[in-house]
């Protein structure tokens, strides 16, 4: 049941687009990523930066003003004492899922581009490997903070290209597992691009 609930708030952010796409001309949008994401700030002498993927759906609330979830996934494997990363079977990593709220507005609109400030709050999840369980690390989670830029060229009335640097500020939990996040906020930070769809 755990896993059904994104997509049935997806879901219900759908039905509501609905209505609001009649009024004035908006509409919603759903975007398809993939890229890099870097650690930055303390989480960089914990971990590797890694490819990612992201999506994100977003309705509008007003002609400017949007909102919506977005989720970004990576796996970072964990450096070593001497900054070196096992690497193989053997590599000990972490899945890193990014699950955030995000108000954005459309700061300036161009002929075909769109550029939107976004910010918004949300969880950091963090999954051992087996590896890692076999070390005995556990799971771990933070609350987070989210700020970042999508930039979009609509090269069509509905599909666009979308770029989408963002920061992922995990905040300090004295309890955690990970030592990159304890006692002080670590950054992740998610740069990916892909594809934008007016619906």
């Amino acid at each position: 049941m755990t896993a059904l609930r994104p997509m049935l708030a997806v879901g219900a952010l759908v039905i509501v687009a609905s209505p609001l796409r009649a009024q004035d001309n908006r509409y919603a949008t759903v975007d398809v990523r993939a890229g890099y994401t870097l650690p930055l700030s303390s989480a960089k002498d914990e971990f590797k930066g890694q490819s990612s993927f992201g999506a994100g759906f977003a309705i509008a609330l007003g002609n400017r003003l949007h909102i919506g979830p977005t989720f970004d996934f990576a796996h970072h494997s964990v450096k070593q004492a001497d900054g070196t990363v096992i690497g193989g079977p053997d590599d000990q990593q972490y899945n890193v899922f990014h699950l955030f709220l995000k108000a954005s507005f459309d700061a300036l609109t161009q002929n075909r581009f769109t550029v939107a400030v976004n910010a918004g709050p949300g969880m950091l999840f963090f999954q051992p490997n087996e590896v890692l369980k076999g070390l005995g690390a556990e799971a771990d989670r933070h609350f987070a903070i989210n700020g970042g830029l999508t930039i979009t060229w609509w090269f069509s009335d509905r599909i666009g290209l979308v770029a989408s640097p963002q920061a992922d500020i995990a905040l300090s939990r004295s309890s955690g597992h990970i030592d990159a996040f304890k006692d002080k906020s670590a950054m992740m930070f998610p740069l990916t691009g892909g594809f934008r769809f007016k619906i």
